[in-house]
């Protein structure tokens, strides 16, 4: 942490310029409220709706059942359609398939940048190059793309980041095309686009990270910074919001919550500068409760607040 400007006199603390919601989020949350206001209870949701234990409990005490496989879900009567809503993550087409022969209508609540990935995934595989794809395999959104390119002659490697290179083993040779979960840090990202430039002498790369993640890293870093503390609100389950964490803890001391029960005012002990983040599954609410409650832990020191909220 260092400090560009003056220290304020009082605590001062300060959202980042872009945290919270992000559009994918907003979407399917928004389709959800639609089904459940008009169509007979429960509403079912394969997956988690989004990485946020909270909100996918205030949607089950109204009605949404989310369950893990196409194997959990009621069976149907002959001639009956229901309606399923595909979590935000989405799912390997052989799913959607299982569900439409089942007589399941599909709401797809896909974030719509989540399939860019599918694309050039299935693109690089046609044009016979060897796939690599920077992410967590067992994350929804690998399992997405892995379940496109099923079925065609490709090689696919998942490797968390560069310093997985090694695991490669690379020929220069190789074809190699290149694309990242969408979460993912774009430094890792181009660092190992560098790293497969060094050993291969054909090389495709595809910026698959959303826009929404590339504002909230920026945002993170800049206030990392000049704070003390940075107070990161998210999903322990989320991707990205753990790519927050890791990009304050770079800079400063951090703490990741999944809500504000869990803040610990001795974090903010002797602290003249408070961050505070989330990530693209945290509600704004959730947010406004931590800023609340960390004015409350700090009020014998006249805490100020700078919030300037974007999605």
């Amino acid at each position: 942490m260092s400090h560009e400007t003056a220290l304020p006199d009082k605590p001062l603390i300060e959202i980042a310029s872009s945290a919270g919601w992000c559009f994918g989020v907003e979407r399917i949350v928004d389709l959800a409220e639609k089904l459940l206001a008009s169509e007979p209870l429960p509403i079912y949701c394969l997956g988690e709706l989004i990485h946020n234990p909270q909100e996918v409990k205030r949607f089950e005490a109204r009605g949404m059942v989310f369950v893990k496989s196409v194997n959990e879900l009621p069976a149907l009567k002959s001639g009956e359609t229901r309606k399923i809503l595909i979590r935000a993550h989405g799912v390997v087409p052989q799913v959607k398939q299982i569900l439409e022969k089942r007589g399941w209508e599909i709401i797809d609540g896909t974030c719509p940048l989540v399939t860019i990935p599918h694309q050039f995934a299935k693109k690089i595989a046609e044009d016979g190059y060897r796939l690599v794809i920077m992410g967590h395999e067992e994350h929804p959104e690998i399992q997405g793309i892995l379940g496109e390119v099923q079925g065609l002659k490709v090689r696919v490697d998942v490797i968390p980041g560069p310093e997985a290179i090694e695991q490669l083993k690379l020929k220069a040779s190789d074809r190699v095309g290149l694309i990242s979960q969408t979460t993912h840090p774009y430094e890792k990202f181009a660092q190992l686009i560098g790293e497969v430039l060094k050993r291969c002498l054909e090389v495709r790369a595809y910026n698959t990270i959303c826009q929404a993640t590339f504002d909230r890293q920026d945002a993170i870093r800049e206030l990392a910074q000049k704070s003390d503390v940075v107070i990161v609100i998210g999903g322990f389950k989320s991707s990205n919001t753990a790519r927050l964490a890791e990009i304050a803890e770079a800079y400063t001391e951090s703490h990741h919550i999944e809500d504000v029960s869990e803040l610990k005012g001795e974090w903010l002990q002797g602290k003249k500068w408070i961050g505070i983040s989330a990530g693209a599954s945290t509600p704004h609410r959730c947010i406004e409760e931590v800023k609340e409650r960390i004015a409350q832990l700090t009020a014998g020191t006249g805490a100020q607040v700078s919030a300037h909220v974007s999605g």
